[in-house]
């Protein structure tokens, strides 16, 4: 079981959402380096390990929240497979080892990151050639794309898949080469 913050700054990814997520990328999580954004305990980069990822970052502000992902680290014996970094995405990002084979975010709903994350991260770095970028989002909540989908493109990345879970949208792209 994983040890969750039982304050609200942080949300874990619904269990149904989490299994889409994971089903569509099977065939690439085995033997991949993770990058989990906004991780809070780290639901979603442990599910990574379960399914056979040889390595997760996890990236996340709130202290008390990355506590509780190296507690879980230790009790599920991985922490020889984990990187915790206590700070913010925007800092860390260019501080730990690049590229990944997958980068998982689960921002803040109502705090516009859907467009910083996909216009500011340094996307020809961060991610390997063929990997992907998955960015939970709530169409409800966005300061940006009450429209309901995220654009096609951005520089080094093309929108492979989009689906809505309630009011969650799990929007997956993949890196180009332009």
């Amino acid at each position: 079981m994983i040890h969750c913050p039982p304050h609200l700054r942080t949300r874990p990814t619904q269990a149904r959402l989490r299994q889409a997520l994971f089903n569509s990328l099977q065939t690439l999580v085995v033997d991949s380096r993770v990058l989990d954004l906004f991780s809070g305990s780290g639901t979603l980069g442990f599910e990574a390990l379960s399914r056979g990822a040889a390595q997760v970052t996890f990236v996340e502000l709130d202290r008390t929240a990355i506590k509780l992902a190296e507690k879980n680290a230790l009790e599920l014996k991985v922490l020889e497979r984990v990187q915790l970094v206590n700070e913010s995405v925007e800092r860390s990002i260019h501080r730990i080892s690049m590229p990944f084979d997958l980068v998982l975010a689960d921002p803040p709903y109502a705090e516009g990151w859907e467009e910083k994350l996909l216009k500011e991260l340094p996307w020809a770095e961060l991610l390997a050639r063929g990997g992907r970028f998955c960015l939970e989002w709530g169409k409800l909540k966005s300061q940006n794309f009450r429209e309901g989908e995220l654009p096609e493109r951005f520089p080094f990345l093309v929108k492979v898949r989009e689906k809505t879970y309630g009011d969650s949208v799990l929007t997956t792209y993949e890196r180009t080469d332009e």
